[in-house]
């Protein structure tokens, strides 16, 4: 259960994110949960806060406070009962349903292309943060992401790391990947750091 403390110092987090966040929750609960699940996962956020929704009161492309992000993924986890793994696959599921990731793909045709324009990419999503990629090794078969100004919430790494995972997995097509988050924040590094490589 998340304190009424907790709550609090999540909502005074600066900064803010596109709905479609929302948007892309409700799909992978829906997919997940069925219909029941969704109504549950709707129910448990409005406790936390009356003003999230995943429905069409938030609208795709506005812009909302991002601690309602954090509380949108420890709602779910709680409710249920949800592991770090489970909400590695709920960021790992994201990008197929975010119109806003289908549409930036849509001119991104190499690993290259993609990661090199990652600080746009980031900037479409989030208000706060710079998210760049120091390492493109398509020969080594190796790529590095670094998340700069963004400590926001311990849950959001897991999340993370299958969203950049599910992205590169896009470009490269291959079955075979992994991501390793190198640095934390929450570890006392001064940035996030995530590597992904394949075969």
């Amino acid at each position: 259960m998340i304190s009424q403390n907790e709550i609090q110092e999540i909502n005074k987090i600066e900064g803010e994110v596109r709905g479609a966040v929302f948007h892309t929750d409700a799909k992978y609960i829906l997919e997940i949960k069925g219909e029941d699940g969704l109504a549950k996962a709707e129910a448990g956020i409005k406790k936390l806060n009356q003003s999230i929704s995943y429905g069409k009161d938030v609208k795709a492309t506005g812009w909302y406070p991002l601690g309602w992000r954090i509380l949108s993924l420890l709602s779910v986890k709680d409710i249920f009962g949800w592991s770090e793994e489970d909400i590695f696959k709920m960021g790992n599921s994201a990008p197929k349903y975010s119109f806003i990731v289908k549409t930036l793909l849509r001119y991104f045709v190499s690993l290259e292309k993609t990661f090199e324009e990652s600080s746009k990419y980031w900037e479409e999503h989030y208000s706060v943060g710079r998210l760049e990629a120091p390492e493109i090794n398509i020969e080594e078969k190796r790529l590095v992401l670094q998340l700069k100004d963004f400590k926001i919430h311990p849950v959001f790494c897991s999340y993370l790391k299958g969203y950049f995972m599910a992205i590169a997995k896009m470009v490269v097509r291959t079955e075979e990947m992994n991501i390793e988050e190198s640095k934390c924040v929450f570890r006392g590094d001064d940035y996030d750091e995530f590597i992904v490589t394949w075969k």
